[in-house]
């Protein structure tokens, strides 16, 4: 019986602990902006790889914060994050899109993140 309870319980906790991570895609180019041309410099201080990320917090699985532009937010956090670190760009390139996310029935969170090299297009 002692058996019996501990295997239960053990059932219990893994069957409420659950963690999921997901790829979402791979861009040559991304931006947020409307872009008519991709030529870009990769002088100095305009190409490095970045980073933004954009989390929502769940309560019993209901997402709690902004749900819409989600890619776009981790997006803007990205170009926003290295023009803060001194990067002269505005377009992000060679961009990966990750999505994960993890839950313990109580709460939770979802996030997106963006990563790629920030640019600065030519005129």
């Amino acid at each position: 019986m002692r058996n019996a309870t501990r295997l239960a319980i053990c059932l219990a906790v893994a069957l409420t602990c659950t963690c999921c991570s997901t790829r979402l895609g791979h861009f040559t180019a991304l931006s947020t902006n409307n872009v008519r041309n991709l030529r870009y410099g990769v002088a100095n201080h305009t190409k490095a790889r970045v980073e933004g990320t954009t989390c929502i917090h769940t309560v019993f699985f209901i997402p709690i914060g902004h749900t819409d532009d989600r890619l776009q937010r981790a997006a803007d956090d990205a170009i926003r994050t290295g023009q803060d670190d001194g990067i002269d760009g505005d377009l992000l390139v060679n961009v990966r899109m990750n999505h994960y996310s993890w839950s313990l029935i109580l709460y939770g969170q979802d996030c997106v993140e963006v990563e790629g090299d920030l640019v600065k297009l030519d005129n």
